[in-house]
């Protein structure tokens, strides 16, 4: 598929051709004729259709900050203090059920 230079950035969709019609599959908007071959021969076999990018779908999202989203992964999982915890916890029982607490601290429990 070949598309005019003037008509660039424009969205390229993939269609499985079917019995009942047409199933929607892929869609990516390419600014270059090196992204359509791409994208066309990612999806050989299948309908390639190109259409004219709408006003709306070129503005960006002004409320997306990529900082928040950074921070946002580092606060993923436990924390390290937690993490301690559990390891001390660990300790304690193992060292209550074999008496090896008992028999360093001379308790009589």
């Amino acid at each position: 598929m070949v598309i005019n230079e003037k008509e660039f950035p424009v969205v390229v969709q993939a269609y499985q051709p079917g019995r009942d019609g047409e199933l929607f599959v892929a869609e990516q908007m390419v600014r270059n004729q090196a992204e359509v071959d791409a994208f066309s021969s990612r999806y050989a076999g299948y309908v390639i259709e190109a259409r004219v990018i709408k006003e709306n779908e070129l503005a960006t999202n002004s409320n997306y900050d990529t900082r928040t989203r950074r921070t946002a992964v580092h606060r993923r999982g436990l924390p390290a203090w937690a993490i301690l915890l559990l390891i001390v916890v660990v300790l304690v029982v193992v060292g209550f059920t074999t008496g090896w607490i008992q028999k360093t601290f001379q308790l009589n429990l």
